[in-house]
């Protein structure tokens, strides 16, 4: 296996609509740990996580991986993202689960992706049957679940992941922890969750 990425932000300040985001930020996210980004709501968090996946353009400072220049083509075929309020469009969970293995950089995850979708929802608690379900009328939590199925079975050596569990129960939470955080992954996300919190090697309060 290639060695995990060490993903570095320093003196990065982003501006939007002449409001100040994030300000001379540095922060370091090191390979195959759990870094949580804390703050209060509006401090930033969110929109870390869009600057390093290339949604929006810093108007200062540097994104490092390994310490080379930052290539937004690049890393997004080695991320997986899961965002606050997940939104994967019209058509039932198994039509919008099966999209993002449709593009070539996933290609390779494509194999049982039924069978491997079932027991990992099954796991996080959600019947086979969740699959012939419109997407769009899932509750917020059997979203989050969706979304972190998605994420475990693409297998991607970074993951960016927005309150992961903010909709979700106790067991659920300890099964999102095991599927995604023991495996060997450069792991970022934002949390209020002491239990998610509790689960990181590193926290980062903004």
């Amino acid at each position: 296996m290639s060695p995990l990425p060490t993903i570095t932000f320093k003196n990065v300040t982003f501006e939007f609509e002449g409001e100040q985001i994030v300000s001379n930020f540095s922060f370091e996210a090191k390979s195959g740990h759990h870094t949580i980004l804390k703050g209060e709501s509006g401090s930033g968090k969110s929109t870390l996580l869009k600057l390093l996946l290339g949604f929006y353009n810093p108007q200062n400072g540097q994104i490092t991986i390994d310490s080379n220049s930052y290539n937004r083509h690049s890393l997004r075929r080695k991320t997986a993202w899961l965002p606050q309020d997940l939104n994967l469009g019209s058509g039932t969970v198994r039509q919008v689960m099966t999209k993002p293995f449709e593009f070539a950089a996933n290609k390779s995850h494509q194999q049982d992706i039924t069978s491997r979708s079932i027991a990992t929802l099954q796991t996080l608690g959600l019947e086979a049957s969740t699959l012939d379900k419109e997407f769009r009328d899932l509750s917020t939590g059997q979203r989050q679940r969706v979304g972190l199925t998605i994420c475990h079975l693409l297998d991607k050596p970074i993951l960016l992941l927005d309150e992961p569990t903010s909709a979700l129960d106790k067991a659920s939470k300890a099964k999102a922890a095991e599927l995604l955080l023991s495996n060997n992954r450069t792991v970022i996300s934002t949390s209020h969750d002491p239990f998610w919190v509790d689960k990181a090697d590193n926290i980062i309060e903004l």
